[in-house]
């Protein structure tokens, strides 16, 4: 007798899942190269580029989501992913009203690496892109975020900009939120691999 058939809804989110990682694929890598040209160049030109880049892709990530919500593996992850986004617009809005901010993008960005190593590790299946993942992970959403918290705090503390004020709370506050939904999805993680490991036990 074989074994149980797939789940339909399983079946049409692994396939929505799969679409929406070559999305990514084309979008994501060059976002990355300008960010890294944005902070080797750091031109204003390049700042700016940046900029409306991760609000256009944001924007049509948004609209992606919207249209085929299968996309993400339940509706926890899609409503944390399409909150994520707003927040990134909220906050790329800022260099934009504020030029002399305008690097702000590419310390933010930078941690679309992570993203890289992830959409490639899912379409080559190779085991440097796995472990990437892992170290970016870690060492951009898990340091590096928070690390931008204090930094944002004191560039706009140097510029006269009032604590908790607009300005304050588009910045430090969505730099606060981005960094709890990373911790929400580690603990999300770590949370969904015990019931696997436990499983992969039993089978032995």
């Amino acid at each position: 007798m074989s074994g149980q058939a797939e789940d339909p809804l399983l079946g049409r989110r692994k396939a929505a899942g799969a679409r929406h990682d070559t999305f990514n694929l084309v979008f994501i890598p060059p976002l990355v190269a300008l960010t890294i040209l944005s902070l080797l160049l750091a031109t204003d030109t390049l700042h700016y580029l940046l900029t409306w880049s991760v609000l256009g892709y944001v924007v049509l990530d948004i609209l992606y989501h919207l249209v085929d919500p299968y996309c993400q593996p339940d509706f926890l992850r899609w409503a944390t992913i399409v909150f994520h986004h707003l927040v990134v617009v909220w906050l790329a809005a800022h260099p934009l009203q504020q030029p002399q901010n305008l690097s702000f993008t590419a310390w933010a960005t930078i941690v679309e690496v992570n993203t890289v190593c992830q959409v490639f590790n899912r379409a080559f299946k190779l085991k440097i892109f796995r472990i990437g993942f892992l170290v970016t992970w870690f060492g951009l959403r898990l340091i590096w975020y928070p690390v931008l918290i204090y930094s944002f705090h004191g560039v706009l503390m140097r510029q006269g900009v009032e604590l908790f004020s607009h300005t304050y709370c588009q910045v430090v506050g969505s730099q606060v939120l981005l960094v709890m939904l990373n911790a929400f999805w580690t603990a999300e993680f770590l949370l969904a691999k015990k019931p696997q490991e436990a499983a992969k036990d039993k089978a032995t």
